[in-house]
């Protein structure tokens, strides 16, 4: 078991019970809770401790335990009434406190201004709802562990989809959910065949007429922005539904891997690809017999789950459903030396996928001879073979586990190959991948370097993609080392969709993954890709341009790695270094002082010289930006901020190095922290700075990915869509 700085604090935080030291201890709780006999008990307890295959969090934290709810994904029917409502949000409230997240679709409220008889009032809409919905989220925290992660829908044909779609539009509203629209093949014939004149929806009430193409824009202008809204595939994912005789699917849980009936759950658990190599090969016998194993697990949750309300337990028992995904699949794909985005990087992760599927059912087919089908079989599309379980496999967010396992997270291509981490004490240190310093180190030595200047390409190539998470523009490295160490940005968003739809071939129920974009991504880009993800056969997709919040910092060398959570505050050392810059706004000369710890703004001083201008004005920004930097608001939120602020002066006056002092001031916030010199601000342009915002638990940077929006903390293990 790694035991690093962030594997203690996971442990320690999420999953260690009273009595409880060690991993193993955990181990032995969860092996002994599930397992039907001894043997069984031995292979789980194996399984996990070798890291090769991993439950759910809310599995690793209950089982053994008093509360015992060992599942994570459940969907809640929302009706429209008043008291079906409140029931739901109940409901959901009972499933935050025992570990789980939840999925809603609101699509059977009625529309906003529609006529409510038995008060002879208007009904207010599915977005104020659903905003009731999030506020209670607030309150509870999972399990005492963590936070209430939820996923709400909508379908297209609603009349409310416009507000619906630009209710996240402020960031920061309705911050517990993850938030998606569900489309159906007629309206993405229409966007495909450019039909957007035509109406697509008329109010009920109002008789307000909307077009394909106000929709449609607004879903990709929203996405481009700050990617929200996801997109569900209505029809795809019913094409798929195992059980169409108990209805129609039009819910997922929070991360859209689990398109789930009405009160179902889904218990998950997720193979470390990379732990099944040894000595260079994939051990194909190792990963069927992890399989077989991991289904017999998750097969055995289903009948130790203490579940949370009646209607989960008669739901989930009817079909049987258990999710079995992969993590650290581009460790594996490093370790074979293949490229992630190749066709044989999608080649053999197809072939791995289909694999685990057919050995999944049929271990599931044995469980059936013993055990018996899942009880609505004859209402299945299983009819030519009994299983257990009406379906077997997705890809989930590994976020947490994946951190215990030291492997990459889910299907995603790893972030960066190097960044930094802090410890207990607020101490920063560089964590690099092993298998890329391995990799680089034969690569150097192979090109005639040794000794120190070995060390010292080592030491050149680490930092600069500590600093700018790509090896890419490195041009001096063989060509193969750096197609075959491709970062997430690294990777096309075609590439990222086309691997997805390899995994979902093969997957029973879904995906969950983001597909990355660079910040300089155009609003045609997030159109395409939706067209793809269609057109591939996707059943939904998230999609996230770097960048493209305010409260985004960026997890590699320029970020604010080392900003306290808020509200910690930090104590300010005797002496600080920094810099002071003589600046011309455009009613005065400034000089402006922006020192650092740590190598990070952490107090600004403004000070206003000759005729205009506001010296009081000046000192209070500096006073207020000094306090936000000490309490741990990132710099680069007030460079963006600032950005935005015009002055007419300053827009007048030509000599002016911004559009304001607020602009002057955040240039210079911004030159301080990149340690960058130039003659004029006028020249300084903020640089991309990347896709993270910072935890809630532990003020370190959120890392997107798995078709969370919420984040996931590499530090804490924090996850908002676990």
């Amino acid at each position: 078991m790694n035991t690093s700085t962030i594997t203690d604090n996971i442990l320690s935080a999420r999953y260690l019970r009273k009595g409880e030291k060690t991993f193993e201890d955990i181990c032995h709780r969860v092996a002994s809770a599930l397992a039907s006999d001894e043997k069984d008990r031995e292979l789980f307890y194996e399984a996990m401790t070798s890291l090769r295959f991993l439950p759910n969090s809310p599995t690793l934290m209950n089982a053994g335990t008093e509360i015992g709810q060992l599942s994570a994904c459940f969907t809640l029917p929302v009706p429209d009434s008043i008291p079906g409502i409140f029931d739901a949000m109940k409901q959901g409230a009972v499933i935050h406190k025992t570990g789980g997240g939840t999925g809603y679709n609101f699509s059977h409220i009625r529309a906003e201004g529609s006529p409510v008889r038995s008060t002879d009032g208007v009904a207010s809409g599915p977005v104020s709802f659903m905003k009731a919905f999030n506020a209670a989220t607030d309150v509870i925290k999972q399990g005492g562990r963590r936070r209430g992660a939820n996923m709400g829908i909508l379908n297209v044909w609603h009349p409310d989809i416009l507000s619906f779609i630009t209710s996240k539009k402020e960031e920061g509203s309705i911050s517990n959910f993850n938030i998606s629209v569900m489309v159906n093949d007629e309206f993405m014939t229409l966007v495909r065949d450019r039909k957007f004149d035509e109406i697509w929806i008329k109010h009920p009430v109002t008789g307000v007429k909307v077009t394909v193409g106000e929709i449609w824009n607004g879903i990709v202008d929203g996405i481009w922005k700050n990617g929200e809204p996801g997109v569900l595939f209505y029809d795809e994912i019913n094409r798929h539904n195992p059980t169409p005789g108990l209805g129609d699917i039009d819910i997922t849980n929070p991360c859209g891997e689990q398109p789930l009936l009405p009160f179902e759950s889904c218990v998950l658990g997720s193979i470390n690809l990379a732990a099944c190599i040894n000595e260079g090969k994939f051990d194909e016998e190792l990963l069927d017999d992890t399989v077989r194993m991991a289904v017999r697990f998750l097969n055995n949750v289903i009948d130790a789950n203490v579940y949370p309300i009646p209607e989960i337990e008669e739901a989930t028992k009817k079909t049987r459903k258990i999710g079995l995904g992969v993590m650290g699949v581009h460790d594996a794909l490093l370790m074979l030396k293949i490229p992630y985005d190749s066709p044989g990087g999608r080649k053999w992760c197809g072939e791995i996928m289909h694999r685990i599927t057919e050995t999944a059912v049929e271990e599931s087919q044995l469980l059936a001879e013993k055990l018996g089908t899942f009880p609505e079989w004859e209402k299945s599309t299983w009819k030519e073979r009994k299983v257990r379980n009406a379906a077997m496999t997705t890809v989930a967010p590994t976020g947490t586990i994946s951190l215990l396992a030291g492997c990459s997270s889910g299907i995603e291509p790893v972030f960066s190959f190097a960044y930094t981490r802090m410890n207990t004490v607020g101490k920063t240190f560089f964590i690099v991948s092993p298998v890329f310093k391995e990799a680089l180190h034969s690569t150097l030595s192979e090109k005639g370097h040794s000794g120190d200047e070995l060390k010292k390409r080592e030491e050149e190539v680490i930092a600069h993609v500590h600093d700018t998470g790509s090896i890419q523009d490195l041009e001096w490295l063989p060509a193969d080392f750096r197609s075959l160490f491709k970062t997430a940005l690294d990777i096309s968003y075609r590439d990222h969709i086309e691997m997805q739809a390899v995994f979902q071939k093969y997957v029973h129920a879904s995906i969950s993954k983001t597909i990355n974009m660079p910040n300089s991504a155009e609003r045609k880009d997030c159109e395409e890709a939706l067209l793809a993800a269609w057109t591939l056969g996707l059943k939904g997709i998230t999609i996230y341009r770097t960048g493209s919040r305010d409260s985004v910092v960026l997890s590699l060398g320029n970020s604010e790695k080392t900003a306290p959570a808020q509200g910690q505050g930090i104590e300010r050392p005797k002496e600080l270094a920094g810099r002071t810059y003589m600046c011309q706004s455009g009613c005065c000369r400034l000089y402006v002082t922006v020192n650092l710890l740590d190598g990070k703004p952490i107090e600004v001083f403004i000070r206003t010289v000759g005729s205009g201008g506001c010296d009081a004005n000046n000192s209070a920004l500096g006073r207020a930006i000094s306090t936000g930097l000490q309490n741990g608001v990132p710099y680069i939120k007030f460079v963006r901020q600032f950005a935005k602020v015009n002055c007419i002066s300053a827009i007048k006056n030509s000599q002016s190095e911004g559009l304001s002092c607020a602009d002057v001031v955040g240039k210079c916030i911004d030159l301080t922290a990149n340690n960058q010199t130039i003659t004029t601000l006028k020249d300084w342009e903020i640089r991309d700075i990347g896709s993270k915002r910072l935890c809630p638990e532990c003020g370190e940077p959120l890392d997107f990915g798995e078709g969370c929006n919420q984040g996931i903390c590499k530090n804490c293990g924090w996850s908002g869509c676990s």
